[in-house]
């Protein structure tokens, strides 16, 4: 990546940014113009297999930052920083006072210490006029007084690091130091895979400092020399990012903001081993501390390093001898070894041990806030493989393996045909929860050995308790007109979660909507000061009514799966997806039965097991009871995958609904523009929407239009598909995105027959899969019709069955289907001149990440009307037998 020199032109970019709660990925991801979003995946074991990825379009709906053509085309660091963090962060977070987060937030200091360490380490500075009137001797003058660059005019805090560390051995022998000062001079981060960010100095892990190596280090002279591996600087490595400015206008307060965000969300992306981290900021003398977890990130508010001693040797005391619990590391995972240039990790669950394999998906690890979900191919200690979920759930959410009990509980109590054991035919076709815990936090205390503590969260374990209800909420980076006034209840939907919905809301005052003159004139000006920014603060909070934050804390979760097995995406064979797909909606079936619905079908929770000769499901964390009264009732999926419905968030076949009339482009999928489609009338309904067991049918009807897509046909060599009509068919219906009509209309056209057009972009060997697709289908619209006819009084949930449709239609292609061998389009695209179609790699595989959420008005389920006798009918669930 290349480094920008231009900070001016950057800054300024940050400035006019605004500001929204999404996320990135940050894998590599092709990056033609005429392509959708393709947010990218891990690595797997299919070097060849085709794998193109869902975008993630969270709802309120702005694209993840890294899904962004802005960030897949940024040259270098710099640049991607400014996408990241104009679209990664809340514009609103809670400010601490400086004194609570040194007593809740930064790490206790050392607990070998006797009377006040502070205390005593200052009188000793003083002793060897490290300070000295009044003053830090390393600082001849200000920061801002300096004639050369930052790092070294912030050199001396790397004196003042090296004098508190030695004066504190001497107060206490006893003390074990855990980090060191670098100051780096905008030396490079690496990962195991690139390069990352550019801090202007870091805490470092001390056993990793050489002893030989200077704490001060500059990269800039050192251009021409090529650092070997062993020298660079690793994430995995470091604590605190710093960033300094030498002035500190609100133009270099943005910037310190935005670049030290970004690199607090690369330490949290890229190593598994964090739960939290810190980050520091100052601008010439003025300095605030912030911290990022799962679930918030919030800052200090501002002292002096200069003359607020205790403050600076409280600090740099906490971080270097605090242990790596409370410095942020997560105890119950280490490093393993290497495998293939990628490392592998130790984890202990609930006890067992498993080590690390292969990274099945992280790219939710991502979002600074949020799920963080990660999935590794494991093995336990017997060498067997397994699937390992690691995950940050809201504390008001059921651990996954509860879920899965609760539905196979509902499954066995399910008496339509005695002869049918309906528990043990769902159990067989789910991913199987064998170990799993809350992920509890370690210390070595007690003569070396660790010693066991309560289990991780977001509040009681991390902020030790401390209420960030009493935290008051300041916009991180002042709009330079006005701040835009919120609704008068506004809840954040933190980036990286399908249907996260906050505890906590933001209740603002009408005079809000009135703009502060003093606002408008401190933030005209690039030279404002934090103190002018910190007066604008309590202004704006002045004209509220009330302001309160309550962050929707988090605990760290981890589930093991007995079964190893690949998903649609990696699977080869057309009829085994086939099979997989048959074999999931018999368990969807059961499901529905049992008056369970899972909202998450996609490509990345339908497996194939090879061993088995069974498809399963998996990822149960959303599914529901149809009559639950639940808080989090809201739209779920993946958006390549989702019904029309759940994406519209509405009924789209009542009565009253009028039909969206087709564009005929749409259909034909020529590569032209597009006439605005007019959005359909559908008349206000008296029930709120509720997902129901068609919207799990439907998805699966996208699976297999997704497949047909983006996969051909192995040594196909009748024609191949027209390379600029399958490119605008994959615009049209796979963009990722919230909005448009064209997944609609391609839904019902293809139900009324139209499929030539269709056919000319696909494979000529996807011909029976087409007839198979107008048959679900026009199946699935009759069903849908008929369960909406009695809207708005109610949904009629005696059509929601038409899985046994599903299961008969897809044995019936096994034959005609079952030797296609399927390939990247890439592949057949390679066979014809100046091919137009992407390279689709490995790494861009569909991932959790992709998916969406948003909040919907209503309290429980208003499909649900209660049982009918009709259910307890033997004919229904009867083709389970098969």
């Amino acid at each position: 990546m290349a480094t920008v020199d231009n900070e001016s032109a950057n800054s300024e970019a940050c400035e006019n940014a605004e500001y929204g709660q999404v996320t990135e990925t940050r894998f590599r991801t092709p990056s033609p113009p005429n392509l959708p979003p393709q947010p990218p995946s891990s690595s797997t074991s299919h070097p060849t297999s085709f794998s193109y990825h869902p975008n993630a379009a969270h709802t309120p709906a702005k694209p993840k930052a890294s899904h962004s053509s802005k960030f897949r085309n940024a040259p270098g660091v710099e640049e991607k920083r400014q996408v990241i963090v104009k679209l990664d962060v809340p514009k609103m977070i809670p400010e601490v006072p400086v004194d609570d987060f040194f007593h809740s937030i930064l790490p206790p200091l050392p607990r070998s210490s006797k009377g006040d360490l502070v205390e005593e380490v200052i009188a000793k500075l003083k002793e060897n006029d490290t300070i000295k009137n009044d003053r830090w001797v390393a600082f001849e003058v200000d920061p801002r007084e300096h004639s050369e660059k930052e790092p070294q005019a912030f050199k001396g805090l790397t004196d003042i690091w090296n004098d508190v560390i030695s004066a504190a051995k001497k107060v206490d022998g006893s003390l074990e130091q855990t980090l060191g000062l670098v100051v780096s001079g905008h030396v490079y981060i690496h990962s195991d895979q690139s390069r990352l960010c550019q801090p202007d100095a870091f805490n470092k892990l001390y056993s990793k400092i050489p002893a030989t190596t200077a704490q001060t280090h500059n990269d800039t002279g050192n251009a021409r020399r090529r650092k070997s591996p062993e020298e660079y600087d690793y994430v995995y490595d470091i604590a605190n990012p710093y960033q300094f400015k030498k002035d500190h206008g609100l133009t270099q307060i943005i910037e310190d903001f935005s670049k030290v965000v970004y690199d607090m969300e690369q330490v949290l992306a890229r190593d598994p081993c964090r739960r939290f981290t810190f980050g520091t900021t100052i601008e010439n003398r003025t300095t605030r501390m912030w911290f990022m977890s799962r679930a918030y990130l919030l800052r200090s508010t501002s002292f002096d390093f200069m003359t607020d001693h205790r403050r600076l040797v409280h600090l740099f005391l906490s971080l270097a001898f605090s242990s790596l619990r409370d410095l942020g590391w997560d105890t119950t995972m280490s490093f393993s070894h290497m495998d293939s240039s990628r490392r592998q990790y130790n984890i202990d669950v609930n006890g067992h041990q498993f080590t690390t394999m292969e990274v099945l998906s992280d790219a939710s690890a991502d979002s600074p806030l949020g799920r963080a979900t990660r999935v590794w191919k494991v093995k336990d200690s017997a060498g067997h493989p397994r699937v390992l979920k690691d995950v940050w759930l809201e504390t008001d959410r059921k651990e996954e393996h509860l879920i899965v009990e609760d539905i196979l509980k509902a499954a066995g109590s399910i008496k339509i045909d005695p002869h049918i054991d309906y528990r043990g035919e769902l159990e067989k076709r789910i991913l199987k929860p064998m170990e799993y815990c809350r992920v509890p936090v370690y210390d070595k205390t007690v003569e070396g050995e660790p010693v066991k503590d309560e289990p991780d969260d977001t509040d009681a374990i991390m902020l030790r308790g401390y209420d960030l209800g009493s935290a008051k909420l300041v916009p991180v980076l002042p709009d330079k007109a006005s701040i835009p006034a919120p609704p008068p209840s506004v809840t954040h939907s933190m980036a990286g979660d399908r249907d996260y919905i906050p505890s906590s809301s933001i209740r603002l005052a009408d005079g809000l909507n009135t703009k502060s003159e003093h606002l408008e004139s401190s933030v005209s000006s690039p030279q404002a000061t934090l103190e002018q920014v910190d007066q604008t603060d309590a202004t704006n909070v002045a004209q509220r009514k009330v302001v309160t934050y309550s962050a929707h804390h988090r605990y760290h979760y981890r589930v093991v799966f007995e079964q190893c097995a690949t998903t649609i995406y990696d699977e080869r064979n057309l009829g085994n997806v086939l099979s997989a797909l048959l074999e999931v909606t018999k368990a969807l079936w059961i499901m529905c039965l049992a008056g369970w619905v899972h909202r998450d079908i996609s490509g990345g929770n339908v497996y194939w097991s090879a061993k088995a000769k069974m498809g399963l499901l998996g990822d149960f964390e959303y599914a529901v009871h149809q009559s639950e009264k639940r808080h989090h009732d809201v739209r779920t999926g993946t958006p390549f995958f989702m019904a029309a419905e759940t994406m519209s968030n509405d009924y789209l076949y009542t009565p009253t609904a009028t039909e969206v009339p087709l564009q005929k482009d749409v259909v034909s999928f020529t590569p032209q523009p597009k006439a605005v489609t007019p959005a359909p009338v559908i008349s206000e309904p008296k029930l709120s929407f509720s997902y129901n067991p068609l919207h799990d049918l439907e998805s699966i009807w996208w699976i297999i239009v997704y497949v047909i897509v983006f996969k051909d046909v192995e040594d196909e060599s009748a024609r191949s598909p027209d390379p600029d009509s399958r490119q605008t068919m994959m615009n049209e219906l796979f963009h990722g995105q919230m909005e448009g009509m064209g997944r609609q209309n391609f839904f019902r056209s293809i139900k009324r027959g139209h499929i030539d057009t269709v056919q000319e972009c696909l494979s000529s060997s996807f011909a029976p899969v087409l007839k198979l697709l107008v048959i679900l289908a026009s199946r699935l619209i009759t069903a849908y019709t008929s369960s909406e006819q009695t809207h708005p009084d109610k949904i009629d949930d005696d059509c929601f069955e038409i899985h046994g449709t599903f299961t008969t239609h897809l044995e019936r292609n096994m034959d005609s289907i079952s030797s296609i061998n399927l390939i990247p389009v890439k592949a057949t695209a390679m066979k014809r001149p100046n091919p137009t179609l992407p390279e689709e790699t490995d790494s861009e595989r569909p991932s959790k990440r992709s998916r969406t959420s948003v909040n919907t008005q209503s309290g429980g389920s208003g499909s649900r009307t209660g049982n009918d006798s009709s259910r307890q009918t033997r004919q229904r669930g009867s083709r389970l037998r098969q």
